[in-house]
């Protein structure tokens, strides 16, 4: 028997006793190490055409724009804006003004996405404006820093809001609890969602109508407070006093207020997903961040009713406060709905997460496994397993609290890039479609404000966490040229390559480019 023969028959007898099929041919993918897996007993065809499917309407749109942006921030940034800002009313105006430049973003972005027609957001927006260069160094920090380091922060604050609640007396939480809670959730959520994408969506349309359930019961008790006659703090006459009037110095204060609308730009991760994208991205953003706005604002009110700006400053769990001294016996509501609002967070934001690194992995810019999607589940499971495996590392070694300053910098600065790629797409590419067209001032007020964000630390005197977060961003390049310019493609790789594609039953997606 030939040599050539030989490797036929040990390769059908390999793939008969696991139970796949592998297929070498003379395409592209081959000279990367990957193979074709169809599980038994399935025909392959190469009519078959495997994808990420539209299957997410206009209702699950707005639950993702809104349970991926509510989650933990409003529960744990009203004590940072208040303390930037020294006073209730300014605080306020903070609030509202973060809302506004989170809606005219995702506005930006959703002109962004019908253009170009992936998904991916700002890794798409990027490289088509500007090149390899900035679409590399955003993906490299958003998929390895900056996005599992939110799925790390806003998960342990719900380990830290669980064992809040089940830890008896005044006794402090455990830290080995709270991180149990953290990963625990985390492990669910990403099993979930490599499951289905439509149990995902379901689950996140639940959870994302108990949040704003648990945040209307504040409103409403806040309310009730006000007819009571308890506006002392939010009255206009006294609550601008004192002021923080430095505008340099109220960074940290927006930083904190934006962090609780972050992941308006995350629904067009899943564009691909989306049925009548050109219509039901725009329409999801547009009524649900006005909504988050004004249940933001009334939230913070509510709180004021019952707090005074100092217990509210100096508390570890605002809400749980607020709820022990509004709600009597019944003061488990809000630590329960403030858990589910978390957890719905965590789902929708994993959901968004896994598909930046498989648009990155698409275009060249990732190792070819991350492209990959498995064949029963149609997920890109190997992002999901990226994402979740280093959000868990960061769980792991510490509290994320000193690093939101950080990872709040570098995401503004990607920001501010991304929503400048309007004016300079319709310069660039004036004759593409453009549906849906957002007023070009929107995307420089949104620019003025991310040149701010980044602009104002180094003013001030940057802290050890903005420092880190720019060698990071650029250590990218120490990847960049060698494996993405010059295209480096170590042998070994191509074998890893193949190994977990068997093991995961994953195959590249047969993506094409709209026109």
């Amino acid at each position: 028997m030939s040599d050539e023969s030989l490797l036929s028959h040990k390769k059908r007898t390999m793939n008969k006793n696991i139970g796949v099929m592998a297929e070498h041919d003379s395409s592209p993918s081959d000279s990367s190490g990957s193979v074709s897996v169809v599980p038994s007993g399935r025909r392959s065809s190469s009519d078959e055409k495997v994808h990420l499917r539209r299957e997410l309407g206009l209702v699950k749109a707005i639950s993702i724009v809104m349970g991926t942006i509510i989650g933990s921030g409003i529960f744990i940034s009203p004590q940072g804006v208040l303390r930037g800002t020294q006073s209730v009313g300014l605080s306020l105006i903070i609030w509202l003004v973060c809302g506004l430049v989170s809606l005219a973003g995702a506005l930006c972005f959703a002109e962004l996405s019908i253009v170009t027609g992936k998904s991916g957001s700002q890794y798409i927006y990027l490289k088509e404006a500007y090149g390899d260069i900035p679409a590399f160094l955003y993906s490299w920090t958003s998929s390895l820093l900056t996005r599992p380091g939110g799925q790390a922060l806003g998960t342990l604050a719900m380990g830290t809001y669980m064992a809040e609640f089940l830890v008896p007396g005044d006794c402090p939480s455990p830290d080995i609890l709270i991180k149990l809670f953290a990963v625990l959730a985390l492990m669910i959520v990403g099993f979930v969602n490599a499951v289905s994408v439509k149990w995902t969506t379901h689950l996140h349309v639940v959870f994302t109508v108990s949040k704003v359930i648990a945040l209307l019961i504040i409103v409403a008790v806040g309310v009730w407070m006000m007819i009571q006659g308890h506006t002392t703090h939010i009255s206009p006459s006294v609550s601008f006093r004192g002021s923080n009037t430095k505008v340099l110095t109220l960074t940290a204060a927006f930083y904190q207020g934006l962090y609780p609308y972050d992941g308006w730009g995350s629904l067009n991760t899943v564009y691909e997903e989306i049925k009548n994208p050109k219509r039901n991205v725009p329409l999801a953003a547009i009524v649900g961040i006005p909504a988050i706005i004004g249940i933001y604002i009334l939230v913070n009110m509510s709180y004021l009713t019952v707090l005074t700006p100092d217990e509210l400053i100096a508390s570890d769990a605002v809400a749980v406060n607020f709820a022990e001294r509004s709600l009597g016996v019944m003061y488990w509501v809000i630590p329960l709905g403030i858990c589910i609002s978390m957890f719905g967070a965590c789902m929708g934001n994993v959901l968004a997460d896994a598909r930046l690194p498989y648009v990155t992995s698409r275009e060249g810019h990732m190792v070819q496994f991350l492209s990959m999607i498995s064949v029963n589940r149609r997920t890109p499971l190997p992002g999901i397993c990226l994402e979740v495996l280093i959000s868990l590392f960061l769980i792991a070694i510490g509290s994320f609290d000193t690093l939101l300053y950080g990872l709040s910098f570098a995401g503004w600065g990607f920001y501010g890039a991304s929503v400048l790629a309007v004016p300079v797409l319709r310069y660039r590419q004036p004759n593409r479609p453009r549906p849906f067209k957002v007023p070009i001032i929107l995307a420089i007020l949104v620019f003025i404000c991310s040149l701010y964000l980044v602009i104002s630390p180094f003013v001030n005197g940057p802290d050890i966490e903005i420092i880190y977060a720019c060698l990071f961003i650029l250590s990218g390049l120490v990847f960049y040229f060698p494996f993405v310019h010059f295209k480096l493609r170590p042998r070994v790789v191509g074998h890893i390559t193949t190994f977990l594609q068997k093991l995961f039953v994953v195959v590249p997606s047969n993506y094409v480019a709209p026109e």
